[in-house]
């Protein structure tokens, strides 16, 4: 009984500690970029991340640190998500943006139709997904 009542509160207390929740936007957000994913992850939504991670970083880095852009992962199996990927419609791998502009969202799109079958062609997932977010920050 010890050993149960133990292992529950390490587990509450695990999942309070790496909880995952939005940023908060700010007057100048501009794009919200959001990746979900299952716990146990295939090398194809790995590499979805990576190369949306990689864009960012190396192409909107300036946004990124003034937030501009807000770029954020989300495990949609964590219970604390459950609301975002309710709104999202994310119930696996999925990458989507969502615009906002006088304090309003809209979002544009679900990527993963994109993302998926170009991921395995860099040159190509890297170039389009550059032209969606540019498209956005406008």
């Amino acid at each position: 009984m010890k050993k149960t009542f133990f292992l529950m509160l390490a587990l509450i207390v695990s999942t309070s500690l790496f909880a995952q929740k939005p940023q908060p936007t700010t007057n100048k957000t501009k794009l919200l970029v959001y990746y979900f994913h299952i716990t146990n992850r295939c090398n194809t939504c790995r590499s979805i991340e990576t190369l949306t991670t990689k864009v960012l970083n190396e192409t909107y880095k300036t946004e990124l640190d003034s937030g501009i852009i807000i770029f954020q992962s989300f495990n949609v199996d964590l219970p604390e998500n459950k609301e975002l990927c309710k709104k999202y419609d994310a119930y696996g791998a999925t990458l989507a943006l969502t615009k906002i502009e006088n304090n309003k969202e809209t979002k544009i799109d679900d990527l993963t139709q994109f993302a998926f079958p170009k991921v395995h062609t860099e040159d190509i997932f890297i170039k389009e997904l550059k032209e969606k977010i540019n498209e956005q920050l406008k």
